[in-house]
């Protein structure tokens, strides 16, 4: 897989993580990262992480109180980053909201 994927929506990156099953997928800050071949290697083991494929980890990873992530772990984990999830505006009433489709109703 090459680098730098760009998903329009969460349909879209749906699709492709259920075309490559075999492969182990999350998303952090609308970035997609292929962390199959960091399963081994991840400190807590692959077990504490396998439960999140194909999911967004921006929350939990950025939680202090469920498992704190060192600066050093988020440069590490930049070398398995293939990709993104488009950001897009949307309009409600008279304001403008940017969100992120990754989650279908998640409006920041």
């Amino acid at each position: 897989m090459s680098k730098n994927v760009c998903f329009s929506d969460v349909e879209e990156f749906n699709k492709f993580s259920e075309e490559n099953s075999s492969r182990y997928y999350v998303v952090h800050n609308n970035f997609v990262y292929d962390i199959t071949d960091y399963l081994e290697e991840h400190p807590g083991g692959p077990q504490s992480i396998i439960d999140f494929k194909d999911q967004d980890i921006t929350s939990i990873f950025n939680d202090d109180f469920y498992h704190d992530h060192s600066e050093n772990a988020l440069r590490k984990f930049q070398k398995y980053k293939i990709g993104w999830v488009e950001r897009k505006q949307a309009k409600t009433g008279n304001q403008e909201k940017e969100y992120s489709k990754i989650t279908e109703d998640n409006v920041e």
